[in-house]
This record gives structure tokens, C-alpha cells and sequence, in this order.
């Protein structure tokens, strides 16, 4: 069996396709691996694979073969990012000095999707320790778009945006702190949810700030990262419903999101790339013709505090979170050897700030009251307003060239590289709210543009089911 291809490459599987084949018998567990696994070579070209398992999951799959079982994940290959732990598999993140640590126990997260049957056969390329938004590895080498190698796939969890957009699994799980799913999951054109924070459990993950981290699954549809959510915080699944249709009284009438408030935060709809801002405007004009309401929401106060909270939050928790998680493994390696394996400059740059702001008490305390401050407000501003969620781009630029680093041209000048790509994620990853990216359409150029749909504490649920309509809507315009 081979893959569907298409013109801009493999399509691959989807999560409820997948099970729904496995369980009418139309395909053995080990033939579809063995069929996805064919996308292995162009992932690995692409730099998104570091370590594979490939012995083990089809030992695995050849099991189920002869004892099938019921798991709303039984058979299906789902690629982890290397800062999730897996039993008796070196969690490195990216990084030369980790190469030895082996962990004795699942993260929590991996631990409930093997209990739900999933297979893992490959780890995840990301950007070194997971500071950064490029996932050009000083150790590993960059992670290339899917559809241009000359791109980045952007990051930090680059290697499981490119795992899932070429067809080599149908979900991925990896983390987010300010946009390291949400971010390659636009540039590369597949659907990517961070949660709110402390919805997933955050044990065995390799931790950057742990105020603003949280595991997030990656997919090709929103029902598929649905289904993912609901296994990754506990709660017990209710099936994959068929994605929403658009049906004739839809069309000729009131529309699927008649009634619905969307607000469009006003700070993240300027300087866009053009063909982000054509893309970015011809979702909303399909959002308003399935019926909704579009209303300005002024987020600028909140993001300004956010943003001056964020980087302080995350430097001062790095370092001693960092060597918690290394006292917790016990495999050896100490902070001064992780430092001396460090590969890229970068990093080594902002270790030496991590080091400055971990004894930097005062702006640390200073940093959570502002994030408190934004909070309130960003929940005022959505209360006043009336939304169920926020609409903005996931990004105001597509994918830039490797090795843009530093800077990147945004409308015929330079500006940073970092600060550009994570303008409108980053007020969820400081506020620890939620964001679902999906599709939006593509450029003149071909290049995949994400709309995020955002919304405040707990609304996790409400942006999921908002995602499948919004996903079925954009689909049909």
C-alpha cells in the first residue's frame, strides 16, 4: 500500500482514517506503518527526525495484528518531540550534552497515549533546548520547510510540524512556551493546539519556564487534535465525529457560525506580510459570510505588559528548572556539562542572560505582577467585548530562508527574527491561555498561512469545537 500524493506532496493519514481502516480490517496495523514509514526518507532529508525506534513499532503493530485492541489510538504512529520522555530512550533536547539521558519512565503525557494504544517510532528534531524559532539545531542541522528546503520550518518543534505535513504520522505531540506548536504548525500547514497551561501534566517533559509551558499535539485536522486533547488531560474521548459540512440551509441561510462573536485583536492585524494579510482577509470575509460577527478587541495594553513579563518569566525559571529536571533523572550530566555541549551561539547567549536573571529576584516578582495585570485585562477586554474567541493570524510572515537567524525582511526592512515570528503567540504562552492554529489557505507563492483562534483560561473546549467549524468554513470558501 502506498501513500496519497498529491501535488504538493504525500497527504498521508489522519488519525480517524487510520482507525477507521484499522478496525474494518481494510489495512493490518503493521501495513500502515510500514505505508507511512515511506515518508521516512524525506523527513529525515528535511531534518526532522533525530532518533527512531523503527524495530520496536512494528514489533508493536505485528501485536495488535494478532490481537487487536480497542485503544482510541491502537496502531496509529504518533512522533513525540525530543523533551518528552520515553522510557528507555535518551531525552536530549536537541543538545550533544543530554545524549546520555536515558529516562526510566514515561512522561505523563506519552504515558496516557501508549495506555491509548499509540506506537512511537520517531523523535522530533527541535531548536536546541527549545530556545528559539528557527529549529536550526547547532548540533542537528535546521529543520527544512516541506514544501521549499531552502525555508525554515520554523520552531521551536519544527521536526514534529514537517513529521506530521509530510505524511510520516499522522500526529505529533510537542511543547509550547510561546508558540513553539502553534508557530511551524502555520508555516507548514497542519493544525496545532497548545492548551491551557496545567490542562496537560507536565511531568518528564524538559522544561523551559514552568509558568509557561504546556504539551501540545500537532495533526492534520482538528477533529484528529480533538480526540488528542481529550487523551492528553485524562478525559475519556467521544470519537471522532465526521468533519463539519457545509450543507444547503448553511449556505442559503443562517450559516454555521450565525450568532457567533469573533474578535479581531486589533495589534495583530498590522504590518503583515501581503500575502499573509490577503490570506488573513479572505478568512475573515468566509468567517462573516458562514455568519459571524467580527469585532475589534483592543489587546494593546495587555500585550505591551505581557511582553515585557514573557522573556524575564522564562530566563529566571530556565536554569533552575532545567537542573530540577536533570536532579530528577539522575543521569548524570550537571548544568556546567550542559553548557560546555551547547552547540549554538545563540544558545550560549541565552544561557549567560539565564544566568543573570536567575538571581534576578526583584524583576522576576516585578515580571508575574505584570503578567497578573495582563491577564485581568485581556479578560476584560474579551468579557466587554462578548467574543467566544479571538481571530488573528498565527504569524505575520510565512516561512523565511535557513539561517535567517537573526533577522528576517517583513515589508522591505529588517527587523528580529525571534521578536517577528512569535508577535501574536506570545501573549497566550505569557498568559498561559489557549490557542488552536489551523490552516488558512496559502499565499501567491504557495506558502501555508495559519489562522490562530485564541480565547482566555479554560476555553479550551469552546476553541476546539469553534476550530471544526471554523476548519469546515475555510475549507469550502
Amino acid at each position: 500500500m502506498t501513500l496519497d500524493t498529491g501535488p504538493d506532496g504525500p497527504r498521508g493519514w489522519d488519525v480517524r482514517t487510520a482507525r477507521a481502516e484499522l478496525a474494518a480490517r481494510r489495512i493490518g496495523h503493521l501495513e500502515l506503518l510500514d505505508a507511512l514509514l515511506e515518508a521516512l526518507p524525506a523527513a529525515r532529508a528535511l531534518g526532522a527526525v533525530l532518533a527512531e525506534d523503527l524495530e520496536l513499532a512494528r514489533a508493536f503493530a505485528h501485536a495488535l495484528d494478532r490481537r487487536p485492541t480497542e485503544g482510541p489510538l491502537a496502531g496509529v504512529p504518533v512522533a513525540l518531540r525530543d523533551v518528552l520522555d520515553v522510557a528507555g530512550q535518551a531525552t536530549t533536547g536537541g543538545t550533544r550534552a543530554l545524549a546520555g539521558n536515558v529516562a526510566a519512565r514515561d512522561a505523563a503525557v506519552v504515558h496516557r497515549l501508549r495506555a491509548a494504544g499509540a506506537l512511537f517510532p520517531v523523535r522530533t528534531n527541535l531548536h536546541e533546548l527549545s530556545f528559539g524559532i528557527t529549529s536550526n539545531n547547532g548540533c542537528h542541522g535546521p529543520v527544512r520547510h516541506p514544501l521549499d528546503p531552502s525555508l525554515s520550518a520554523g520552531g521551536s518543534s519544527g521536526g514534529a510540524a514537517v513529521a506530521v505535513a509530510v505524511g510520516l504520522v499522522p500526529a505529533a505531540v510537542a511543547a509550547d512556551t510561546g508558540g513553539s506548536v502553534r508557530i511551524p504548525a502555520a508555516l507548514c500547514g497542519v493544525v496545532g493546539f497548545r492548551p491551557t497551561v496545567g490542562r496537560y501534566p507536565s511531568a518528564g517533559i524538559l522544561p523551559v519556564s514552568r509558568t509557561r509551558d504546556t504539551a501540545g499535539p500537532m495533526a492534520r485536522t482538528v477533529d484528529d487534535v480533538v480526540l488528542l486533547d481529550a487523551l492528553l488531560a485524562g478525559e475519556r474521548p467521544h470519537g471522532c465525529p465526521p468533519p463539519r459540512r457545509l450543507d444547503h440551509d448553511d449556505e442559503a441561510g443562517a450559516g454555521p457560525l450565525h450568532g457567533v462573536r469573533l474578535g479581531v485583536p486589533e495589534p495583530f492585524t498590522e504590518d503583515l506580510e501581503a500575502g499573509v494579510d490577503a490570506v488573513f482577509g479572505a478568512a475573515l470575509r468566509a468567517l462573516e459570510a458562514a455568519g459571524a460577527e467580527l469585532v475589534a478587541v483592543d489587546l494593546r495594553e495587555a500585550r505591551e505588559l505581557s511582553a515585557a513579563a514573557g522573556m524575564a518569566i522564562a530566563l529566571h525559571e530556565f536554569l533552575p528548572g532545567l537542573e530540577d529536571y536533570l536532579a530528577r533523572a539522575g543521569t548524570g550530566p550537571g548544568l556546567v556539562q550542559v553548557r560546555e555541549g551547547l552547540a549554538g551561539p545563540d544558545l550560549r547567549r541565552i544561557w549567560e542572560l539565564a544566568e543573570v536573571f536567575r538571581a534576578a529576584d526583584d524583576d522576576y516578582r516585578a515580571a508575574l505582577e505584570h503578567r497578573r495585570v495582563a491577564q485581568r485585562l485581556h479578560a476584560e477586554a474579551l468579557s466587554a467585548a462578548g467574543v467566544a474567541a479571538l481571530v488573528q493570524p498565527t504569524c505575520p510572515l510565512t516561512a523565511r530562508p535557513v539561517g535567517e537567524d537573526e533577522t528576517v525582511v517583513l515589508n522591505g526592512r529588517r527587523v528580529p527574527t525571534f521578536e517577528t515570528f512569535v508577535r501574536h503567540t506570545d501573549l497566550a504562552g505569557v498568559l498561559g491561555t489557549p490557542g488552536l492554529s489551523l490552516p488558512a489557505g496559502r499565499t501567491a507563492e504557495g506558502l501555508p498561512v495559519g489562522l490562530e483562534l485564541a480565547g482566555g483560561p479554560g476555553s479550551d473546549a469552546v476553541l476546539l469545537e469553534l476550530g471544526r467549524t471554523v476548519e469546515a468554513v475555510l475549507r469550502e470558501a
